[in-house]
């Protein structure tokens, strides 16, 4: 505690200079202040009037980091001070001071301060010293690694550095240059190149906070690299002297400089261009220990031995044999390109790695996925990947195949490139050969190169990387076993149209050559008799069949829904966080088309295949030459299926897409229409909506012109046939070989032939879209349910005694370049005890207990329930014994008393009312005409936000769970509500472990323990009393009522 002005004065190194007398009159200046916990002194941005001693208490110095987040520099405790600079200029406040405690300061305005260095100069060149020395330190604790050097390296450091300006594209250091000084970038940007046969390849860019020039400093050697700015800059520049120094006496520093050193890597560094964005970062590869001018001359001779990509291990070599064929995988959604490129960089390398195990490996999200994604999926199945940024000039020379990203954010694979013309391998179009310019213009630059890692010469196992299996049809098989009987009597009976069909132009030719010309009347009635025999039997063979083919159609579709049902439900959450909800329902709805294909189909398909037989047969026997003429066409007809595959394929690819994308959007319109009445925004709405069915119009427009082309093809080819045979055929009547019946009878059988070609090539061209639809539903069967395949080894969980414990426990969503949701929590609690979760919005608290309730797999640590780790035990079992109330509590559209007890097929209503008094849900349910057998949700009666919390509060206590969890329960209700809810809950809590997220001071007080999550990290760890007495994070949220009571 200081006690008077003098006495702060007294400590002041900066006041020492002043005589007594002036020491007075300054003491005098000074006005003491108070502060209470967590206000803030001074602000971030604000203008600098004053300057500050703190007297009593503490403070932290605040300053907001690259990602806006708070990051503490400093705490100040009695005799510290801040402002100086506030003392001399103009300036902003480059940092907040915030009170952690009572705060009392002593406050020495600007302009009193500015009477006292117009007379004494030389104060104001020591504070001068002052800021510059703050404003540095500052700096390096935000942006350099030197900030965790010890005091006196750091003030050494900051006391010889030197401000240096260079403008743009001006060169700081020079290749082959001697050893000189160090430079950090204080502002601005900079490139490092080397050059190679007088040819520059860029290394690195460097940013504010990096440095550069140590190799040479520190290994006495010429210059490696050159730097030149792509901006202008502000550098700090170390001499020579100091940092042998600094290297000498501290061994900090001299370990940070190694360490760095150790990370060059400048054959393996992607180089990411300055305006690029976050999804291009550059993979993270292995690195070499050392750069040094020798290793450089190493990698010049290997790049002139090998190409300008190899490395000196012989990786990454092109080779000398070109790729004319290369496999393809169809893109699943547009977010997909990615992973289908690595499935086919997969294939090409003989390694059988499913499209949805690759999904999983590079954390393919609604965004699609990244370079340095995409790089670590490839070293996870056994191939070195290295991520490489270059120019058009060395395209020619690049090893392939390789993954090049384009415009939109978007992947392909090229795979053979020509003086004029690039092979690609486009995941949404198919195999592809476009123009050298083309491809230029929407080539990135960037690309990931591929080889095999020397010990992985062939395939991992089979457990590390499950086989690639494409589903097809065959998953379904099993359904239509059962109906394996009725479908072969509706094949029967097409079989046995066909051949009815078959006797029309026999018929006709009997007519022409012996009723006309023999006047043959008897003979006229017989077949006419013959005639109507034959069409009342197909009519009813038709009707049987289709009864048939109706019957097999609505028990096939009833098992599938179910089998797909149960696939997708046993999936784990990450796969429906990363599809958007019109693409899953897009997938459910597809079953049906491809139910509606594959019935309709295997009986039209076979029932036209056999008549296009029979008439073959049947042609041959009438004339041999025009049957030739017949099969000389069927080319034609082959060629139309190849087109129809290559052309009408990627165009319903991107059809469905669009149309899972244009649903997604009205699910979220329906959801929010709320939302959007309230804000008045139906017009922003409509707009939008009508922009992305324009889109999706655009699409279908494309797809119906690209089929009506399709088809007219069909048709002019069957046109230009019925005019061929009717010449030919007439000129063999004329010959005399053929007669006028023979030929009537001919043209009946061309186009009963027609027909059926017409109609396979119908069907071939349905199994374009269906082929599409089926890939989307392989995404269900290739994903891994949720705990495996194998549930046997699972433990069951028929009773909990409700103690939990968590290790070191971590989640990312995405890989491991993405942050942290959650970090190293790690905390016991036994069973019965009731544990409050807080902390600030954004801290993890819902991911947490997610996890706890196995929602969310922990990617580190393990969490153990009585014992017993998570992963080992069934989750079905498990969330059976444990309550969870979600913040958004949906209601289904069923009664109330089976939303609270959902899950049973007949739900208890003992319990049911039991659940229903504790959560207060009696009180209003018993008044309603139907009571609990009154329905709601979506067709149902509409509750308010209260009612819906307290049902879900009753589901939760449904089948007496021995753990709770409860994110925000009560939020939604009013205090009276909450109130009931509560004097039941104690009874109902005692003997149960209860997790209770919360901001109100009445649910928090009372639980045995608070958990205090800041960041995703478990800052602070007690009961109610023992964390206010600590007078941390905790406290400060208490006092500053963020959302507390």
């Amino acid at each position: 505690m200081i006690d008077s002005p003098q006495e702060a004065l007294s400590n002041l190194v900066l006041f020492q200079l002043l005589s007594p007398e002036l020491k007075r009159l300054a003491a005098e200046c000074f006005v003491p202040q108070s502060f209470t916990f967590g206000s803030d002194v001074v602000s971030e941005g604000d203008e600098a009037t004053a300057f500050y001693v703190i007297v009593a208490g503490r403070a932290q110095v605040i300053k907001r980091g690259r990602d806006g987040e708070e990051l503490v520099l400093n705490t100040l405790h009695p005799g510290d001070n801040f402002g100086k600079r506030a003392l001399v200029e103009n300036a902003k406040r480059n940092a907040t001071v915030r009170a952690i405690s009572d705060l009392e300061v002593y406050k020495l305005d600007r302009q009193v301060f500015q009477t006292l260095i117009r007379n004494h100069p030389e104060i104001k060149a020591y504070f001068d010293l002052q800021i510059k020395h703050r404003s540095l330190h500052d700096f390096f604790r935000l942006y350099t690694p030197f900030a965790k050097l010890p005091v006196p390296a750091l003030t050494l450091l900051l006391q010889e550095l030197e401000p240096v300006t260079i403008k743009k594209g001006e060169l700081v250091i020079c290749q082959g240059d001697p050893s000189g000084p160090m430079y950090i970038v204080e502002e601005g940007r900079l490139r490092a190149f080397i050059k190679i046969n007088e040819q520059r390849q860029y290394r690195n860019d460097l940013h504010k906070g990096d440095f550069f020039g140590e190799v040479s400093l520190f290994k006495n050697t010429p210059r490696t690299a050159s730097v030149e700015a792509i901006s202008a800059c502000r550098l700090l520049r170390l001499t020579p002297e100091t940092f042998h120094k600094l290297v000498t006496d501290y061994p900090d520093f001299k370990e940070q400089i190694a360490a760095r050193i150790a990370q060059y890597d400048y054959k393996l560094n992607a180089n990411v261009p300055t305006d690029f964005g976050e999804e291009m970062l550059p993979a993270n590869v292995t690195v070499d220990d050392d750069v040094s001018p020798h290793q450089v001359d190493q990698q010049s001779a290997t790049r002139e031995r090998l190409g300008p990509f190899a490395t000196p291990e012989g990786r990454f070599v092109k080779g000398g044999k070109r790729l004319r064929q290369f496999p393809h995988v169809f893109q699943i959604d547009v977010m997909d390109s990615g992973a289908a490129c690595l499935a086919m960089i997969c294939q090409h390398f003989d390694l059988n790695v499913s499209l949805g195990r690759i999904r999983q490996l590079i954390h393919t999200g609604q965004k699609g996925s990244n370079l340095r994604s995409i790089c670590r999926g490839a070293e996870e199945v056994g191939l070195a990947a290295r991520s490489v940024q270059t120019t058009t000039q060395y395209l020619s020379e690049m090893p392939l195949p390789a993954i090049v990203h384009t415009t939109g954010n978007q992947w392909m694979v090229l795979f053979d490139v020509e003086r004029k013309w690039i092979s690609v391998s486009d995941p949404s179009q198919g195999l592809d050969r476009i123009s050298r310019a083309e491809f230029e213009a929407q080539w990135s630059g960037y690309a990931i190169l591929f080889d095999y890692v020397k010990e992985v010469a062939r395939p991992k196992p089979e457990a590390e990387t499950p086989r690639r299996r494409k589903i097809g049809f065959r998953w379904m098989w099993p359904f239509f076993r059962p109906l394996a009987g009725s479908m072969l009597k509706a094949l029967v009976l097409a079989i046995i149209i066909s051949a009815m069909e078959m006797l029309r132009p026999i018929f006709s030719q009997i007519i022409v050559d012996r009723v006309l010309v023999g006047q043959d009347r008897d003979l006229l009635q017989v077949i006419i008799y013959a005639m109507a025999g034959v069409l009342i039997f197909n009519l009813v063979a038709i009707a049987v069949q289709r009864y048939l083919l109706a019957f097999i159609a609505v028990r096939f579709d009833a098992s599938t829904l179910d089998y797909i049902t149960r696939k997708l439900l046993a999936l784990p959450m990450t796969y429906f966080n990363t599809r958007r909800a019109g693409d899953i329902q897009r997938r459910l709805l597809g079953m049906k088309q491809v139910r509606e294909f594959l019935v309709a189909s295997v009986s039209s398909g076979i029932t036209n295949a056999t008549q296009l037989t029979a008439s073959l047969v049947l042609m041959f026997i009438y004339s041999s030459k025009l049957a030739l003429v017949f099969i000389a066409l069927v080319p034609i007809y082959m060629l139309m299926m190849r087109v129809s595959q290559k052309r009408l394929r990627p165009i319903f690819n991107e059809l469905e897409d669009a149309q899972g994308k244009y649903q997604s959007h009205q699910i979220e319109a329906i959801k929010g229409i709320e939302t959007i009445k309230a804000l008045s925004a139906e017009s922003k709405l409509r707009e939008l909506m009508l922009n992305q069915f324009h889109a999706l119009s655009r699409q279908q427009f494309k797809a119906y012109l690209t089929s009506m082309y399709y088809d007219g093809a069909v048709s002019a080819t069957i046109y230009v046939s019925l005019m061929l045979f009717l010449a030919i055929g007439a000129v063999e009547v004329l010959e005399g070989r053929m007669t006028i019946g023979a030929l009537m009878a001919f043209n009946f059988l061309i186009a009963l032939a027609n027909g059926p070609i017409k109609e396979l090539l119908r069907i071939w061209d349905g199994y374009q879209t269906v082929s599409v639809l089926l890939n989307r539903l392989d995404d269900i069967f290739d994903q891994e349910p949720e705990q495996g395949h194998d549930h046997a080894r699972l433990v069951p969980v028929k009773r909990l005694e409700g103690a939990v414990s968590l290790r070191d426990v971590g989640f990312q969503y995405g890989g491991a370049e993405s942050p942290k949701i959650l970090d190293g929590i790690t905390f016991e609690i036994p069973a019965g005890k009731l544990v409050a979760v807080v902390g600030r919005s954004g801290s993890g608290k819902t991911t947490f207990i997610k996890c706890l309730a196995g929602l969310l797999e922990p990617t580190a640590g393990t969490i153990y329930f009585d014992g017993m780790e998570l992963k080992t035990l069934n989750y079905r079992d498990l969330r059976r014994q444990i309550g969870f109330v979600l913040q958004d509590n949906y209601l289904f559209n069923d009664t109330i008393a089976r939303n609270i007890g959902y899950g049973d097929d007949e739900p208890d209503m003992d319990r049911v009312i039991w659940a229903a008094r504790a959560a207060n849900v009696h009180q209003f349910a018993e008044r309603l005409p139907a009571g609990y057998e009154t329905k709601v949700g979506e067709s149902g009666l509409t509750l308010s936000g209260g009612q819906k919390q307290r049902i879900a509060i009753a589901r939760a206590l449904y089948c007496q769970p021995p753990i709770l969890i409860f994110d925000e329960a009560t939020s939604a209700l009013d205090t009276e509500s909450e109130k009931v809810i509560k004097e039941n809950m104690e009874k109902l809590l005692q003997g149960r472990t209860s997790f209770v997220i919360a901001h109100r001071l009445s649910t928090i007080r009372n639980a045995d323990v608070i958990l205090v999550l800041e960041k995703g990290r478990l800052a602070e760890y007690g009961s109610h009393d023992e964390l206010m007495k600590q007078q941390g994070l905790y406290y400060y949220l208490q006092s500053q009522q963020l959302g507390f009571e």
